[in-house]
């Protein structure tokens, strides 16, 4: 059984767990809190024996390129799979996205996300500090 259902907190998986409520769930980065949070859902679920598939809301190059990073530091075992979703659009928000080379997403070895974003695309700052 796979459950997707407000797998949204620490808490929530630890009961989910306790339950017995699933073999696997989809870990989505935004829905967690971000990368930090995500790392953290991904190390508990590595210890209690849980089978992540790796995701966001959507995205582009800069999305899938987090997806991407926190995909590779899933060992094998616990990792179901991730979507490249900066391949289902043709708009281009970032260059330097993960690639796709044998069925299998690849992560920049850039530094950060490996992501130059487009600011052409993404347009102007929604908010800005100092």
């Amino acid at each position: 059984m796979i459950l997707d259902e407000c797998m949204d907190s620490l808490a929530m998986l630890i009961r989910g767990y306790q339950e017995k409520a699933m073999d696997a769930i989809n870990l989505k980065i935004n829905r967690v809190g971000g990368i930090t949070r995500a790392c953290q859902f991904r190390d508990l679920c590595i210890s209690l024996g849980i089978i992540m598939t790796i995701e966001d809301a959507w995205g582009g190059e800069i999305a899938t390129s987090a997806i991407a990073h926190l995909a590779h530091s899933v060992p094998q075992d616990f990792h179901f799979q991730s979507s490249a979703f900066h391949e289902y659009t043709h708009a281009e928000i970032g260059k330097g996205g993960p690639v796709i080379e044998d069925g299998y997403m690849k992560a920049s070895s850039l530094p950060g996300l490996g992501v130059e974003p487009n600011m052409d695309a993404l347009g102007a700052a929604v908010f800005t500090t100092g």
